[in-house]
């Protein structure tokens, strides 16, 4: 089990979650966009890698539990994806969108040719899922070189964790920079 070749074949993909615009339920929650019995709206504005500002018009009906849905407009198409809202067991509603293309569950929807969907219906990954082991290993490094600074997401650490974040900074150098210079005796010892 789990040798060369087991599994689910890989598919082809179609880029990268973090390269397209998303509407995420969550942050809808957040920004208390999900009142139960309310209509709401607001407007998302996305800027992609040419600087091109993408602007959407959301509207969230909430009022008939029933039929939930958003309804987005704006520089895209205008859509409409139906909200299924579960109630929880000590009471309240949890809310998932219907995806527009295959009907099952989501939390995001993803922007791709100016159409709304889940993730899995647009069939696009993670960019974590096809980093080889040298970037694996340089976003390690990056991720403790900011957690060692502290920004938004982390604290700066003090005292003796600092010290040891330290510890683990070096040791994530090492590991990065002996990767790499495997890959380069590789290389050299493919030419020679």
């Amino acid at each position: 089990m789990g040798g060369t070749d087991s599994g689910r074949k890989r598919t082809a993909n179609r880029g990268y979650v973090e390269q397209f615009p998303v509407v995420d339920l969550r942050v809808l929650k957040r920004a208390s966009l999900l009142r139960h019995g309310e209509c709401t709206y607001d407007t998302l504005r996305w800027r992609n890698q040419d600087l091109n500002t993408v602007e959407v018009r959301l509207f969230v009906d909430l009022s008939d539990a029933d039929d939930a849905a958003i309804r987005i407009t704006g520089d895209v198409p205008d859509q409409r994806a139906a909200i299924e809202c579960v109630p929880c067991q000590f009471g309240g509603y949890r809310c998932y969108f219907l995806c527009p293309l295959n009907g099952t569950r989501c939390e995001q929807l993803f922007l791709v040719d100016g159409i709304f969907a889940s993730r899995k219906a647009h069939k696009i990954t993670y960019a974590s899922q096809s980093e080889s082991d040298l970037s694996r290993a340089r976003r390690k490094v990056r991720k403790i070189h900011r957690q060692i600074d502290g920004d938004a997401r982390y604290s700066r650490p003090r005292g003796r964790n600092r010290w040891s974040k330290m510890q683990n900074l070096r040791a994530a150098q090492c590991e990065a920079v002996e990767i790499y210079r495997d890959r380069l005796r590789t290389m050299v010892g493919d030419i020679v």
